[in-house]
């Protein structure tokens, strides 16, 4: 364990020291903070529009969960599809390029350790990405507070949104590791990435208009129809077999991979 944690140190610490992560990191918060600005901005405008209209069942309807919580989260873990692939390109495609796996490989730190070392300082990031939002929904805490509203924020539901979000980063960074891991470019293991990341999120849309043991096998093959249960406070243990399924794999592979550099 001491090792696994001392390779997730010198990751991390390479993450928060240099320019790359700090990109990502903005980016990641100007696009969330522009689409949650967006949804507010639509929101606000369709209250004034049923107001104007005394539509009060209509009022009624109106929650930040349903019109702005949900839409954002949308966004978020499309946006995470897009940048954690740029997470994981270096963690061990960059090793065997400049040799130091072969060096590591000859001290005494199982090929496990490296890998479980690596995976915690990427989720550790993802972690991060995602409490750097959380400040959003604590915007629409005290925005709906101010107007009298008690409860404008269904609290277990944006946590439980969190927690596939989480799930769904860390599924992501698990393959995104075992492609580092079978390359030393960095610009191939961020393709093979994004080819495995959508298949998985393509394979969902195969099984529109199907019936019978077709749709049932693509919607369960599919790493963002899991994520819509969380995203509605719905917390299923399919869905959390799914993802645990999936981070086990893709580290099981990775460990392979790097087991196989002992070899090489």
């Amino acid at each position: 364990m001491g090792n696994t944690l001392a390779i997730a140190k010198k990751e991390l610490r390479i993450y928060f020291t240099t320019a790359t992560s700090y990109v990502l990191l903005t980016a990641f918060a100007a696009i969330t903070a522009y689409f949650f600005v967006v949804l507010v901005g639509a929101y606000a405008a369709q209250t004034t529009q049923f107001m104007g209209m005394q539509a009060q069942q209509m009022l009624e309807r109106m929650n930040f969960n349903d019109q702005v919580i949900l839409p954002l989260f949308f966004n978020i873990y499309v946006f995470f599809l897009i940048l954690l692939p740029m997470v994981t390109m270096r963690l061990i495609a960059e090793e065997k390029r400049t040799k130091t796996m072969q060096l590591l490989m000859t001290t005494p730190v199982r090929p496990i350790e490296i890998v479980l070392g690596k995976y915690i300082a990427a989720s550790t990031l993802i972690f991060v990405m995602l409490a750097i939002t959380m400040v959003y929904p604590l915007i629409l805490q005290i925005y709906g507070a101010s107007t009298g509203d008690a409860a404008p924020i269904d609290w277990a539901t944006v946590l439980c949104g969190y927690l596939g979000m989480f799930l769904l980063g860390a599924a992501v960074i698990a393959f995104g590791l075992f492609a580092s891991s079978v390359t030393d470019s960095q610009i191939v293991a961020v393709l093979v990435s994004f080819a495995v990341l959508i298949l998985f999120w393509m394979i969902g849309w195969a099984g529109y208009g199907q019936q019978g043991f077709v749709a049932d096998l693509t919607a369960n093959l599919s790493l963002i129809n899991h994520l819509e249960s969380f995203t509605r406070g719905i917390l299923k243990v399919s869905d959390l077999v799914y993802y645990v399924s999936v981070i086990a794999l893709g580290l099981f592979l990775t460990h392979r991979a790097v087991e196989a550099e002992r070899w090489n």
